[in-house]
């Protein structure tokens, strides 16, 4: 796994910067633009922060699978404060995944300014809370078997490119998707259905054989 910060863009520069916790680059040398999967935001999505009065709160989550030579990318992003406009920044963890790897929260944010690191430090504690709807609404995403399609841990609805999703984004927080849960459950029945039906086909194509198998040996005993 290799992680990165997406920095916040306080002064709204044309290049976007990112760490490895370490070192300060561009972050279009670790993720060419021209690379970078549709749908694909390095910050919070307007519709999400329309959505929820306590904008502080939101954590937005994106996996891509299938990226790059079979790697996925995951990116979880959090507001950073304001610019000098008063607009949101955002502070985003972006973690570059091979095959079925699953993501660790763990990076370290030593070469952060003391600013940076305020928010980096309260994101990775806020991803290991089990009280944190938004944070468990991370994990699951991160936590999910691989996927077919991009997948984010709330609904979009203005989105270039349709995602999977398994949480709702309102006034209120958020609330977990029934019909996504239900579809799951129903696939799951099906599966485990049709792994029954085999099983008792199979012994039922074996009671004959193992009948045969003893009329046989009786008659050779009669005999």
């Amino acid at each position: 796994m290799r992680a990165y910060w997406i920095l916040p863009n306080r002064d709204q520069g044309d290049d976007l910067l990112a760490s490895d916790g370490k070192t300060i680059v561009p972050l279009k040398e670790i993720l060419d633009p021209t690379l970078r999967p549709r749908g694909f935001s390095h910050g919070i999505p307007s519709e999400i922060l329309e959505k929820y009065d306590r904008v502080e709160e939101i954590l937005f989550a994106q996996r891509f699978p299938g990226w790059g030579e079979g790697k996925q990318l995951f990116c979880v992003s959090s507001p950073a404060g304001l610019d000098a406009t008063g607009r949101f920044v955002h502070l985003g963890l972006l973690l570059i995944l091979q095959g079925n790897e699953r993501p660790r929260f763990d990076l370290s944010c030593a070469s952060l300014s003391e600013r940076d690191q305020s928010y980096a430090k309260a994101l990775l504690e806020r991803l290991r809370s089990p009280r944190d709807p938004w944070a468990r609404s991370v994990r699951e995403l991160s936590d999910l078997p691989t996927v077919s399609r991009p997948a984010s841990n709330v609904a979009l609805n203005r989105s270039v490119v349709p995602f999977l999703s398994l949480y709702e984004a309102g006034r209120e927080g958020v609330t977990r998707k029934s019909a996504f849960w239900r579809k799951s459950l129903t696939a799951a029945a099906i599966l485990i259905l049709i792994g029954v039906m085999g099983v008792i086909s199979i012994r039922a194509c074996e009671r004959p054989s193992r009948a045969e198998l003893l009329i046989g040996v009786t008659r050779w005993r009669f005999n």
